[in-house]
């Protein structure tokens, strides 16, 4: 009769395993919080170090620069020394800038990233979450490939996909087909800089009543020239696809209401970005 007691006891210890410390360090470099048993967890450069460390062969999308990326791995972080709880599914990367770039948890346990903190041997001057990008080709076709080449990361938090992004990008009935594309396209390009029903980052301005002051031929004009996350990349999606975007932000402000903290309407959103960008140049 002790029989299956014991046995349950052996596996309970055995699927616990190591778990990310409970430490106060001197200065904290990433934190891990969200949807974590015993979290948040603030940890230092000592802390992250002492973490499975891992390398990975990628092309940084964003500089060009192809490196051997070496750091600790992302998996260690959010998977496999936490205890998530249930339905947390996705990974919002927080950054530095003031970006929240969501990374679905089965990919990070795919593809087994980093979050690096030296190239090629030298040390980098803020972490990135690296690729492998060299051993999984195709990777970088996917258009939210360079978003996930989060850089200066400060958290790592874990969420349950639905109740943020995928309500967040829910198109109301009645919606037009382009408004259902415009909200893949959103979530894929511009929600890990915009907000739009309480969701996504804060590095550009909230869009939800963009389209109040913006027809869409005039967002396609203000995002051609050079617009960070889409036409930055190695194809501008086209007009057809800004529509799309303007169509679903459109549906969200007309059936919904768009409650979500709208911006001041004497502001051009695309141009407050970019003065944004230039501010924080060095």
């Amino acid at each position: 009769m002790r029989k299956p007691t014991v046995l349950l006891l052996v596996l309970a210890a055995c699927s616990s395993g190591p778990r990310l410390p409970h430490v106060t360090p001197s200065e904290t470099e990433v934190e891990v919080r969200g949807a974590v048993k015993g979290g948040p967890y603030p940890l230092g450069r000592a802390e992250l170090a002492a973490l499975p460390q891992r390398t990975v062969h990628g092309l940084d999308p964003e500089s060009g620069r192809a490196a051997t990326w070496e750091g600790t791995a992302l998996a260690a972080l959010v998977s496999d020394r936490v205890e998530r709880t249930r339905g947390a599914d996705v990974v919002i990367v927080r950054t530095r800038d003031r970006r929240a770039i969501p990374i679905p948890l089965t990919l990070i346990r795919q593809l087994q990233p980093v979050l690096a903190d030296r190239a090629d041997g030298q040390p980098l001057p803020e972490r990135v979450i690296a690729w492998p990008t060299f051993d999984q080709r195709g990777l970088e076709t996917d258009p939210r490939a360079r978003l996930w080449w989060a850089r200066g990361v400060v958290a790592l938090e874990l969420a349950n996909s639905f109740t943020t992004y995928g309500r967040a990008l829910a198109v109301p009935d009645g919606a037009p087909d382009g408004a259902r594309l415009g909200a893949d396209r959103f979530g894929a390009r511009c929600i890990g800089c915009h907000r739009v029903r309480k969701a996504g980052g804060e590095a550009g301005p909230n869009l939800s009543r963009l389209t109040d002051r913006m027809t869409a031929d005039a967002l396609y004009a203000r995002m051609r020239t050079g617009h960070p996350g889409w036409s930055d990349g190695p194809e501008d999606p086209g007009p057809s696809a800004a529509r799309q975007v303007w169509s679903f932000l459109r549906a969200v402000a007309a059936f919904e209401g768009a409650s979500d903290e709208p911006a001041a309407a004497e502001k051009d959103p695309v141009e407050e970005e970019r003065r944004r960008a230039r501010s924080s140049r060095p």
